[in-house]
């Protein structure tokens, strides 16, 4: 009886070894596409911020080149409340123009209520 247990601790502990610690190459990307609508609102929402606060203007942000990505918001950001450090938001990014010295800057956006939380800056 104390044989058998042993083995079945053994095997237990050799399957979470082999199948809990998987390299993060080997698990699965869980991803989703944002549906067209959230992307024109979140794209809306970031051109808005970037002309409000003079970033650049209708003919210079290229909308088409919008990159919406998650983002896990780091204390390191440029954000307006610190209780939004750790929260995922989207990041929207724009293509820059070739003849800008720095970049526009990376706007986040809350993904509950589309609020702009803060921005990186540009590179």
């Amino acid at each position: 009886m104390k044989r058998k247990m042993i083995n079945t601790i053994v095997f237990f502990c050799l399957s979470i070894m082999l199948f809990g610690c998987a390299s993060d190459e080997e698990r699965i990307d869980v991803s989703f596409e944002l549906s067209n609508d959230i992307k024109i609102n979140v794209t809306q929402v970031a051109i808005d911020y970037l002309i409000k606060n003079n970033c650049g203007t209708s003919e210079t942000i290229q909308v088409g080149t919008a990159s919406i990505t998650d983002y896990l918001v780091d204390a390191s950001d440029e954000i307006s409340d610190p209780k939004d450090i750790g929260q995922v938001v989207y990041k929207v990014t724009f293509k820059n123009n070739s003849y800008a010295v720095t970049g526009l800057p990376e706007v986040l956006i809350n993904q509950d209520n589309n609020r702009v939380v803060g921005f990186v800056v540009g590179k």
